[in-house]
């Protein structure tokens, strides 16, 4: 296709010179006759024939210069097409690759703020558990002093049982809090995930894919959190205790954090143990999907866990 256009290019190059010439040479022709004296023909009659043939080849003079100035301005106007076609296809296909990087950059930027952000609230989460352990504790050795106390008959019945009320709810909030962190974990290892999800790309109904991170399984079968009973019936009738759950729909480290979890639930289990495999053969048997986490930090199991349902988004603020 190149040779072709070459040969074109070629080709009108050497149109536009011979025109040139021929005009030049008419000129020239018409320039010379008019300079030759005829017999029988007076000066008059003649001298005006010489000025006439010279004006007109003055004009053809004219023309050629004109011609010659329009084709190279004719070539340069081509060259500047050329040029700006060429740096306009060099630019869409750099333009491309560009905007993905700049995407990916976006999506990798966003992952490590969710990260950054959820170890520095699962830090101050510790804080707080640390002196919750501390009130327990306390409330604890409280109890047992008034149970003494009780035996002498030195205190109430009543303040036995205060004590013991409030030693309850400590070690509630102490169970609460641990259960924040352990719900930040997984959130650390959704996020972490987040990019070997979007390298794996979307996938079709009924795949399973699987790498050193994670295992993801998009079932074919129309999830809602309701469902999630059968799920708890199978693992009770199969195993003989209550299913791990660490997270239920939503909960306040998503609410804190901007994640969207309403429609998922969260098993406190590796997808490495025999309890963690048989449950992800249970939901690709009945279609349900999942994702399940290896761990939140390389090397350790915290934030293992399956992930039943659909992927956690964003929430948009």
């Amino acid at each position: 296709m190149r040779r072709t256009k070459d040969t074109d290019k070629y080709f009108q190059e050497r149109a536009d010179t011979t025109r040139g010439f021929s005009i030049f040479h008419l000129a020239f022709v018409i320039c010379y006759l008019s300079r030759r004296k005829k017999p029988g023909v007076s000066w008059r009659p003649a001298l005006f024939e010489r000025i006439g043939a010279c004006f007109i080849g003055v004009i053809l003079i004219a023309a050629l210069v004109t011609f010659q100035a329009a084709s190279l301005a004719k070539a340069k106007t081509q060259g500047t097409k050329q040029t700006k076609q060429q740096s306009t296809k060099q630019s869409k296909k750099t333009a491309r690759p560009k905007a993905e990087r700049s995407l990916e950059d976006r999506v990798a930027k966003a992952n490590a703020d969710v990260v950054a952000a959820t170890i520095d609230y699962k830090d101050k989460l510790a804080k707080v558990l640390e002196l919750q352990k501390r009130d327990a504790k306390a409330l604890a050795e409280m109890l047992e002093k008034r149970k003494a106390l009780l035996a002498e008959n030195i205190i109430s019945k009543k303040e036995v049982e205060d004590s013991e009320r409030a030693l309850a709810t400590s070690k509630g909030k102490v169970i609460e809090t641990e259960k924040q962190i352990s719900d930040a974990d997984n959130l650390i290892a959704e996020a972490k995930a987040a990019e070997q999800l979007a390298k794996l790309g979307p996938s079709r109904l009924g795949i399973y894919q699987t790498t050193a991170a994670l295992i993801r399984y998009n079932g074919p079968a129309h999830w809602v959190l309701t469902d999630a009973s059968k799920v708890e019936s199978f693992f009770v009738s199969k195993f003989k205790r209550t299913m791990p759950i660490s997270a239920f729909g939503q909960t306040s480290v998503h609410d804190q954090l901007g994640f969207d979890h309403r429609n998922a639930m969260d098993v406190a289990l590796s997808p490495d143990s025999s309890e963690g495999q048989t449950l992800m053969a249970y939901l690709r048997s009945a279609g349900i999907p999942f994702i399940a986490f290896r761990y939140a930090v390389k090397g350790s199991a915290t934030g293992a866990h399956i992930h039943v349902g659909y992927p956690s988004h964003r929430i948009s603020k």
